[in-house]
């Protein structure tokens, strides 16, 4: 129980804190700042997992959230707030989609580019992969999608192009979202790189790149739209 606790309270900060920075990116206020200021507070602490950013993916957190909520139903219990956490992510992995309608409008024709498609850095795997699931949902809304990540040479199944490069995928694109974070990215020229695109758009929600992207329409989560 003891470690199921710890997740589903990991899970449970995780999804405030980008139900906060959602609020944040409408009134103006920065989350990273609103993070500082909590963090502060003794009784929080500088380790709390309140970092606006993607949402927390299918794994161990995951797990708990939904293995407390089914014990919960087993015994009869009602428990709004635990079973409000899945709920509450999943709502948030729509994010960038939300981002590029807002700045883009209609995604259909768009081209979008997408950085990785792993579901972390250092792996081959796309199983539980968010950034999967983003390419699913452009596609639905009928934008083209053109896919860049240094572990995958195929997609079975996705109905993305597959760029041999980054400066291939970004080429013409109206936005660039920075899916899986790989340590490559930073590595690149990104002026260079950015400014192949049609519109220089880009969605990092952890802010991952936010240190070497500039002359750029940037946003990450918790950040206000510029108008």
């Amino acid at each position: 129980m003891t470690k199921h606790a710890i997740n589903a309270f990991l899970a449970l900060s995780v999804t405030f804190a980008n139900e906060l920075a959602t609020i944040c990116e409408r009134v103006g206020a920065d989350a990273k700042e609103v993070e500082r200021g909590l963090k502060t507070e003794s009784r929080i602490g500088p380790k709390a997992y309140l970092g606006p950013g993607a949402a927390f993916a299918g794994g161990t957190l995951a797990r708990d959230i939904a293995f407390l909520s089914s014990l919960a139903s087993q015994h009869h219990l009602t428990q709004p707030l635990i079973a409000a956490v899945r709920p509450s992510n999943e709502a948030h992995k729509k994010w960038a989609q939300r981002r590029l309608v807002d700045r883009l409008g209609e995604l259909k024709g768009k081209t979008i580019a997408v950085w990785g498609l792993t579901y972390k850095p250092g792996t081959d795997t796309l199983r539980r992969s968010a950034a999967v699931e983003l390419c699913v949902d452009l596609i639905a809304a009928g934008a083209k999608v053109k896919a860049w990540d240094p572990a995958v040479k195929e997609a079975p199944g996705l109905a993305v192009e597959l760029a041999s490069d980054a400066v291939a995928a970004v080429k013409g694109a109206s936005a660039l979202v920075i899916a899986t974070e790989w340590p490559q990215f930073r590595e690149l020229d990104l002026a260079a790189v950015l400014s192949t695109m049609d519109r220089p758009l880009v969605l990092d929600a952890d802010r991952f790149l936010s240190k070497q992207i500039k002359n750029a329409e940037y946003y990450a989560v918790g950040i206000p739209s510029h108008d």
